[in-house]
């Protein structure tokens, strides 16, 4: 017989397994905010402030779609004032138990599941499934900051003032940021913009953009590319006379790596697709503004940056 446990349930069956866990970084003071995704908690820190403490549950480099919980994930999980995930199939099992948690008394909150059905990729007609990485449009993830920024007013009104002047800091720099990304891809040649990726992480990326995005495997990692994917893929490249290949910080490389030198493509550079990059890892704008890649902001300009001087170098 099935068992369905809850998320309440899930914290007493691995604290028994592991023994207490204590988490001492935690802020008496402050409602504890607690995100899945690298991304979304960036956004909650650059909303939040200092009005809240926010904890990612994937660090940099994470894998979303094949994450599994630990111990001391569900421990922070029952710890916290608000619960963000991401949803639309991202974290994959992980989203399912926040989902299915009936027991739980702080209702998990999505941003990216108010998007509006018309604004959102999905993979076929056939089975409708959504393509998650919708942070690549800054359009959406400005709309996914603004529904955060509801979300945190409400179960926190005291500071709604403050969320609220935090949120207008955090528009403005996505604006900036659109702009000056726009300005650069305008510099590569338009028979140039074809970005080939590890996984079909940049499909929101290319449509706002304006670049064509051709993926190895498809959007879910957990999905191995077969051969007939591999010879696909590699049909293309050569079609496109070895263009730049990018590799991901969160998927692995070697796939991406054979195909390279069988092909004579270069290997372009590394994105940050599924994971946000290392907080002591900088990026910096032509126009000198300077961003941690453990930001929205700096993952998009060390992307942008990456594409272009590949792009440009391409045969």
């Amino acid at each position: 017989m099935l068992k369905i446990f809850s998320l309440t349930s899930m914290v007493l069956l691995l604290m028994s397994c592991s023994g207490p866990e204590t988490i001492d970084s935690l802020d008496s003071e402050r409602p504890v905010v607690v995100a899945t995704t690298t991304h979304l908690a960036d956004l909650a820190r650059q909303i939040g402030g200092q009005s809240v403490q926010v904890e990612a549950l994937m660090k940099p480099g994470v894998d979303p779609h094949s994450y599994r919980a630990t111990a001391h994930d569900i421990t922070l999980l029952h710890r916290a004032d608000l619960i963000l995930y991401h949803g639309l199939s991202l974290e994959g099992k992980l989203s399912r138990l926040l989902e299915g948690d009936p027991a739980n008394e702080r209702t998990p909150f999505s941003p990216c599941k108010l998007i509006a059905k018309n604004e959102l990729i999905f993979t076929s007609e056939e089975n409708s499934l959504v393509d998650p990485h919708l942070w690549f449009s800054p359009k959406l993830w400005g709309e996914c900051g603004l529904h955060i920024r509801d979300q945190l007013c409400q179960t926190f009104p005291d500071q709604a003032e403050q969320f609220q002047a935090n949120f207008l800091v955090f528009e403005k720099s996505l604006q900036e940021i659109d702009q000056w990304a726009k300005a650069v891809i305008g510099q590569i040649p338009k028979d140039k913009r074809v970005l080939i990726t590890s996984h079909d992480a940049f499909q929101y990326f290319g449509k706002y953009f304006q670049i064509e995005v051709v993926a190895l495997q498809g959007i879910n990692t957990n999905v191995e590319a077969g051969l007939s994917d591999r010879a696909r893929f590699t049909s293309i490249i050569r079609k496109y006379q070895c263009p730049a290949l990018f590799v991901e910080s969160s998927v692995n490389p070697k796939a991406l790596q054979e195909i390279a030198r069988e092909t004579g493509a270069i290997i372009g550079g590394t994105l940050f697709s599924d994971a946000l990059g290392p907080v002591e890892q900088w990026a910096i704008t032509t126009s000198g503004k300077k961003y941690s890649t453990g930001t929205w902001q700096g993952m998009m300009i060390h992307n942008i940056q990456t594409i272009e001087v590949a792009l440009k170098k391409a045969r």
